[in-house]
């Protein structure tokens, strides 16, 4: 039995840290995890023994106890008289009144089924906790050696998907962090905490080598070795460019020398050798790589966490002390997510596990989460005595260091929440636990027949539950509520994918039944409520049906349908504001269907409806630009001027290339007094459009509205926007051409009223020699071509030249292109900045 536990232990660990980074998105992994650990829990209960335990692992098992308990106590149900009087139940009660269930139990989790879940995905931890605390020295070393060899390998592979970038055939999961060095994992946060754990362990695998060493190796190859592998995963943490984890990179080196120091003098040739690896890592920071891995650190001010964790603060002020029930942080923060912090992404956590597990386990939770703090910190000045062998002490600082690496990383991620990392740290807790009486990690349990069956029943019922749990994960994921719902009823997320493929194949009353069925279970989930309001539509009862769709609206932005229901609920009784508003949901979700922005620009046509729209585009959404495009195929001019003019009264006036395609709609109708009209109202700034190539992207294109510069195409010829060397005033336009092209090689369509004019420009030659250019003014009408402008050219700084010329404009031409022609160089190839193209009025005479 003793050697079954034991391989059977390595096996376990070997396959939770290859696979236990895939996350929720691969439930079958996590299964075959949980599985694996029902089997060896088996074995394990039957060896168990509490006589002659530490008084630390004593109270470690009564708090894993306590957690259980917490778990029980959420999910069991109450009547409302107990349950109504929760914090944060208001909804779920208005919701169950409206569905006819006023006097229906609940459980204190509003997400039960996911509570339920909870205990089953905390057996590795616990497995892995009760191994590594009565595992022999040996077996220490095994298992220690198993996660360094996973931690190198993960590493390894970190840096190769870091070389080869983004879309490399590296990565084992779907990731959203493509280009960085995610390992065996999915996040790149967790393949930097994992590695930073390793790195601190790594010299404390010396420290229980110490017996083997002498019979098999030199001490210095030991030490090299370690040395070596801390390495590769120092280069596996800034591979993944984590913020956190480059930042914590310091502090896991200082730990793994203070672990290689206290190990005594094999210790200490490391201690040196991670110094002068601490040291060449500081060289390194110059270099263009590490350059680039830094460059991460200019966007914390675009980090989102810090909204995430107030949104998620304001739901702890709703549901404390009580909490809303492990598992739930997906149901409840889209009720607090504001309606400006909409995205396409779901939040699904708070990135900062001491808010989560505030809210979803409320002030018990937080106790019990308090009293094993404690416990850690007890043991942990217990192991680190004097007294104590240094070796002992070696490891216990090791085990410190890393949990300490695991809380500093929960306050910006959920590193805790990944089970390969939850079992990580409970190996790290089993042995500060049972490190203080290694004499009971060889005693065995005292078998029993009724210990026997009791194990066998309940390793039976967890592993039954995992299969269900997790096989239903999988359908879930697939969208496929009939399979979910077969093997786990109990899981309402299931009957909620069922009741909304009935609602979309336009059979509400078909829903009605699985809406209930997860309403019963879980009842904040919005697309139920939303079903189930539908189904009552379609029945006739308008009034359960209304209302119960009114109180969705309190769910949050995120549920589709609903929001367009609110959208149309609100345009019957003309409260724009409140339709805008759903509206303004829908569309940070990409929900931005034609029909949609059509509706939109309806509404702006109505000079009440305009008001609410201006104030949503106001706050810069991302759908703002296609709101603009929607009005230059379908307003008319007055409306968009008038929405224009609303905006200059807001911190967001219009900008002249969000109304680029009005402009250009408006020209191929031949408006070209409207075009002129919308540019000036959208600060166009002067008679020519991005005079000084400040807004242009890279490659000029070879269509655009008027004013904006546009390639014609010429051949031989190139134009791009680049930086010169020694610039006028930043980016400028760079003309090469191979010496052979002539003609237009850039061009503009302008709307100057009639009248005299005086143009400018500066021009810089590259290389020897120079460009024959010439600038013309067409008039599209005119039957003969329009002369070339007759230039006058004045030096200026750093090889920079300003051409002048005058110009007319004659009353029958109320548009104009302005080019710029190539007239050949004689087969030399050469090339051009062209900078701050000016036209100014010089008097309002009309010819």
């Amino acid at each position: 039995m003793d050697m079954i536990a034991s391989r059977g232990g390595e096996l376990f660990l070997l396959v939770a840290l290859v696979l236990g980074g895939a996350g929720r998105a691969h439930p079958l992994l996590t299964g075959l995890i949980c599985l694996l650990s029902t089997v060896l829990l088996f074995i394990e209960g039957q060896r168990f023994v509490w006589v002659g335990r530490s008084i630390y692992f004593k109270m470690a098992c009564l708090l894993w106890v306590a957690w259980l308990a917490l778990l029980f106590a959420q999910i069991v149900p109450l009547p409302p008289a107990i349950w109504h009087d929760f914090p944060g139940r208001d909804n779920a009660i208005a919701i169950y009144e409206q569905a006819g269930w006023a006097g229906k139990w609940h459980a204190l989790s509003l997400t039960p089924d996911k509570s339920w879940a909870t205990i089953f995905t905390s057996l590795p931890p616990f497995l892995m906790f009760l191994l590594s605390s009565r595992a022999s020295r040996e077996d220490l070393r095994r298992y220690l050696a198993i996660f360094l060899g996973i931690a190198t390998l993960s590493a390894a592979v970190g840096i190769l998907q870091f070389g080869a970038g983004a879309g490399s055939p590296f990565y084992p999961y779907e990731t959203a962090h493509q280009g960085a060095g995610v390992g065996l994992f999915i996040n790149r946060n967790h393949q930097a905490t994992f590695l930073l754990l390793a790195i601190i362990l790594s010299p404390a695998l010396l420290a229980l080598d110490s017996e083997r060493r002498s019979r098999r190796a030199p001490a210095g190859r030991g030490s090299l070795i370690t040395l070596i592998l801390a390495m590769i995963m120092s280069g596996g943490v800034l591979a993944t460019t984590s913020r956190t984890g480059i930042m914590l990179l310091p502090v896991a080196i200082m730990v793994a020398l203070g672990v290689a120091y206290i190990a005594g003098a094999t210790g200490r040739k490391l201690f040196w050798g991670l110094g002068a690896a601490a040291l060449m890592g500081l060289a390194m920071v110059p270099t263009p790589v590490v350059q680039h891995i830094l460059e991460r650190f200019s966007t914390v001010a675009e980090d989102d966490r810090g909204a995430y964790w107030s949104n998620t603060r304001h739901a702890i002020d709703e549901y404390f002390p009580a909490g809303s029930g492990l598992g739930s942080f997906r149901t409840i923060y889209p009720t607090v997510e504001p309606l400006e912090q909409v995205g396409p992404l779901r939040v699904n956590n708070a990135h900062n596990d001491y808010l989560e597990f505030a809210l979803e386990a409320g002030l018990p939770g937080l106790i019990l989460a308090a009293l094993v703090l404690a416990l850690i910190v007890g043991a942990t000045f217990h192991g680190l005595r004097p007294s104590n062998p240094p070796r002992m002490r070696a490891l216990i600082l090791a085990c410190a260091g890393g949990l300490f690496i695991l809380l500093a990383f929960s306050f910006v991620d959920y590193p805790l929440r990944m089970l390969s990392i939850a079992i990580v740290a409970a190996l790290l807790l089993g042995l500060i636990m049972g490190a203080h009486a290694p004499l009971a990690s060889q005693r065995k349990g005292a078998g029993s027949m009724a210990r026997y069956a009791i194990l066998a029943m309940l390793s039976l019922l967890a592993a039954w539950q995992v299969v269900a749990i997790q096989w239903a994960r999988s359908a879930i994921l697939a969208r496929d509520g009939e399979s979910a719902v077969a093997v786990a009823s109990w899981m309402a997320e299931g009957w909620s994918i069922k009741a909304d493929a009935a609602d979309r194949a336009d059979k509400p009353e078909a829903a009605l039944v699985p809406a209930r069925a997860a309403l019963a279970i879980a009842p904040l989930d919005a697309v139920a409520v939303r079903a189930l309001a539908l189904g009552l539509l379609a029945q006739g009862d308008r009034a359960r049906g209304n209302r119960m769709l009114e109180t969705a609206a309190s769910l949050g932005w995120r549920e589709e349908v609903t929001q367009y229901w609110l959208v149309g609920r609100a345009l019957e009784f003309r409260a724009f504001d409140a339709a805008i508003a759903r509206m303004d949901a829908l569309l940070r979700r990409d929900r931005a269907t034609q029909a949609l922005l059509s509706q939109l620009v309806a509404i702006s046509a109505d000079p009440q409806g305009r008001q609410a729209v201006i104030s949503a585009l106001a706050v810069k959404p991302g759908w703002r630009q296609a709101y603009f495009n929607a009005l230059a195929r379908e307003a008319d001019v007055a409306t968009s001027l008038a929405v224009i003019s609303g905006l200059d009264r807001t911190p967001a006036p219009v900008a002249a290339n969000e109304t680029a395609l009005i402009r250009w709609r408006l020209g191929d109708r031949g408006d070209w007094q409207s075009v002129r009209h919308i540019w000036e109202a959208s600060h166009g700034k002067g008679l020519v459009g991005d005079g000084g190539f400040s807004i242009a992207t890279e490659m000029v294109d070879k269509s655009g509205p008027p004013l904006a510069w546009r390639s014609t195409g010429l051949a031989g010829a190139h134009v791009v926007i680049a930086d010169p060397d020694t610039s006028w005033n930043g980016q400028a336009l760079m003309v090469t051409s191979d010496g052979f092209a002539q003609g237009a090689v850039l061009a503009q369509t302008l709307v100057l009223a009639p009248g005299r004019y005086h143009f400018s420009f500066l021009y810089q030659s590259r290389g020897q020699g120079g460009s024959r250019i010439a600038w013309r003014v067409i008039c599209p009408g005119d039957e003969m071509p329009a002369p070339a402008l007759a230039l006058r050219w004045q030096n200026m700084r750093e090889g920079w030249k300003k051409g002048e010329a005058l110009m007319m404009v004659g009353s029958q031409c109320p548009v104009q292109q302005l080019q710029l022609e190539l007239a050949g160089n004689d087969a030399i190839s050469s090339a051009f900045f062209i900078d701050d193209v000016v036209l100014t009025r010089v008097d309002s005479s009309a010819h």
